[in-house]
């Protein structure tokens, strides 16, 4: 199967502008497709394998790329350790202590992930260097490239196997290193590396195939108690430098397994394979060393951002002094108006003050102007009593006469009457004594004398030896007591 099969078997809508970089002691490579990039570079020993990545992606002037990232032998580390039961929220900032028992670094001075082991109760962890890829991806922010997928070499393995089985890669590293890897449906559960081998490329010696297969088959003899729930059922053979297909089936001769070549690849160098296998995070849906908590952030202050602040206030302050100053010099104009306004109106008010004086009368004559009012309101009550006194005597005194004349009798003779508007003095003639009293209730059926009240009666006889009768009124009666 060519390159094309490999890519094939990825997400067809795989994101575009994706660069894949591995980066290992003894090697940086870079591959695009969609830029049709390749580039490999060695390392000399004691070179910083970091920058040395960093320069050759500014060297290619790559920007505005996602970075998928596979991190090389010697610049991660792999444990299989108890698993520890962690959410996946909580897997990233826990795992770092669970394992700072088994690792030299400090647990804030390293990045971990992992994932439960297909072997029971067992987690594997991967661990790198959490400052080295913090100052790698500030200097990738630079370029605008935005951070992907940061994975490990043996994980991105699981492409050579089938992901619905679990089978064993043979592989050779970049540093020669020959290893095992077992995946189960895709997800690494065991590896190792098999020391003491030295595979030629051009002979294969019976002798040394022998024992790789005697390495192999203890590897399977360990794992089949470990995993229960399936077995290996395959041995993918990808050997930099060995004719694969003639190893595999040496091989086969001497395992109970399947072995095949792998067949993703028809020609390259093993870590051309790794890194072209990482162009898509499908090669490593099981870790991810990056989060978004793993971006450096700004510094909120610094002394730039207090240098602007500082000059940013001072620029305000002299706006707001300026603004002030040239609001106080328009009030002071406004003000200076005003006064000159005021100067006007008071003399003005001045002017007209002298001139009211020359009209107001003087209390002398406000006193006699006060005396004639009181005057002529005391003439006007009089004249006004005078009318109503005359009203009543037209109106009421013609109604008592009336009644009188109507109450006549032939036993009471009247000779003399006085009237007045609350007054009644009647003198006369009766009969008898009792004549007067039978007479005055009369008075109660006439309204015109009926409010008349007396209050003192006397009889006596006249020169003819006649009975006289006088009636006096309440104030008649006063003023003739007086």
């Amino acid at each position: 199967m060519a390159v094309s099969t490999f890519l094939a078997r990825i997400n067809p809508s795989r994101q575009q502008n994706v660069v894949s970089v591995y980066i290992s002691v003894q090697r940086v490579v870079i591959s695009s497709d969609s830029a049709d990039i390749f580039r490999s570079e060695s390392l000399s020993p004691g070179t910083e394998p970091w920058g040395a990545a960093l320069k050759l992606l500014h060297a290619l002037n790559i920007n505005h790329a996602d970075i998928n990232l596979i991190l090389g032998h010697g610049l991660y580390q792999t444990l299989l350790i108890d698993d520890p039961g962690l959410s996946d929220e909580d897997k990233r900032a826990a795992l770092p202590f669970q394992i700072k028992d088994f690792i030299a670094e400090s647990p804030s001075d390293v990045l971990a992930d992992g994932y439960a082991s297909p072997i029971a109760g067992r987690f594997h962890v991967f661990v790198c260097n959490r400052n080295a890829l913090v100052h790698f991806y500030a200097q990738l922010k630079k370029s605008h490239c935005q951070p992907s997928l940061v994975t490990v070499e043996d994980v991105v393995l699981r492409q050579w196997t089938k992901l619905d089985k679990t089978e064993m890669v043979l592989s050779r590293d970049s540093q020669g290193a020959i290893q095992l890897a077992v995946f189960d449906k895709g997800k690494l559960c065991f590896q190792r590396q098999i020391r003491g081998l030295v595979l030629d490329g051009n002979t294969l010696q019976p002798l040394v195939i022998d024992d790789l297969a005697l390495e192999i088959q203890r590897s399977l003899d360990y794992l089949r108690p470990q995993l229960k729930a399936s077995q290996v059922s395959g041995l993918v053979v990808s050997v930099e430098n060995v004719d694969d297909t003639e190893l595999a089936f040496q091989l086969s001769s001497r395992l109970m397994v399947s072995v095949r070549p792998q067949s993703l690849f028809e020609e390259g160098a093993h870590y051309q394979h790794i890194v072209q296998a990482g162009h898509h995070a499908s090669c490593s849906p099981d870790l991810n060393f990056f989060s978004k908590g793993l971006i450096p952030k700004a510094p909120w202050l610094t002394f730039e951002k207090m240098l602007f602040c500082w000059g940013a206030t001072a620029f305000m302050l002299v706006l707001v002094a300026a603004y002030q100053q040239l609001q106080l010099s328009q009030t002071t104009e406004i003000v200076a108006l005003s006064n000159i306004e005021l100067e006007t109106a008071q003399t003005l008010s001045s002017q007209l003050d002298s001139q009211l004086k020359l009209h107001v009368p003087s209390l002398a004559i406000e006193n006699d102007i006060s005396e004639a009012e009181k005057r002529l309101a005391a003439k006007k009550s009089v004249l006004a009593a005078v009318k109503q006194h005359d009203i009543a005597s037209q109106e009421g005194y013609s109604q008592a006469f009336n009644a009188l004349a109507s109450l006549s009798r032939h036993d009471v003779s009247v000779s003399d009457i006085y009237i007045g508007q609350d007054t009644l003095d009647v003198k006369g003639v009766v009969a008898t004594p009792e004549s007067v009293p039978s007479w005055l209730k009369t008075f109660q059926t006439q309204e015109a004398l009926a409010h008349f009240n007396f209050k003192e009666m006397s009889l006596g006889r006249d020169e003819h030896d006649r009975i006289t009768f006088s009636l006096l009124s309440k104030r008649t009666a006063e003023e003739a007591t007086k």
